[in-house]
């Protein structure tokens, strides 16, 4: 009886998601010198499912800093939860790290993953990762950073 109660559950599950997948409108676009990939992902608690849709904020902050965003909405049942990580490159300095940031529902959320990340001007490519299911796994990003004031670079 679980066994049949349990494979209910994931069926609903997967149904759901390529309901939401299939249905999904495409992601606005992205600025000038800058491509995202919308992320639809399942959680690693709960029952739910999502949308994250990723950018870079920049200018103002202290340093020549450059901050992730991510807008996401779970949709579900239960404490949803899941974790996103940006490895990210300048190709023309050659400079990398990884940011993370959790990213919890049901609802909608705006994070700014901290801390800031100090790529220094240049184009700069960002490879994401979940600790859940996600589709495109893994995401990808890209963009021209400016020269801002003080940075080091």
């Amino acid at each position: 009886m679980r066994r049949t109660i349990t494979g209910r559950l994931l069926g609903v599950g997967a149904l759901t998601a390529a309901a939401f997948v299939t249905g999904a409108a495409p992601a606005a676009a992205a600025p000038d010198g800058q491509s995202w990939d919308t992320i639809y992902t399942t959680s690693r608690s709960g029952l739910c499912v999502g949308r994250i849709d990723p950018s870079v904020g920049y200018g103002g902050l202290s340093g020549g800093a450059g901050l992730f965003n991510f807008r996401a909405t779970l949709w579900g049942v239960g404490d949803c939860a899941m974790r996103i990580t940006a490895h990210w490159t300048n190709t023309d300095n050659g400079r990398t790290g990884s940011v993370g940031q959790e990213i919890t529902g049901p609802g909608y959320h705006h994070y700014g993953a901290e801390p800031p990340f100090y790529p220094g001007p240049g184009h700069v490519t960002v490879t994401f990762t979940t600790d859940a299911v996600s589709v495109p796994a893994p995401a990808h990003g890209e963009w021209i950073m400016p020269q801002l004031p003080g940075d080091g670079s």
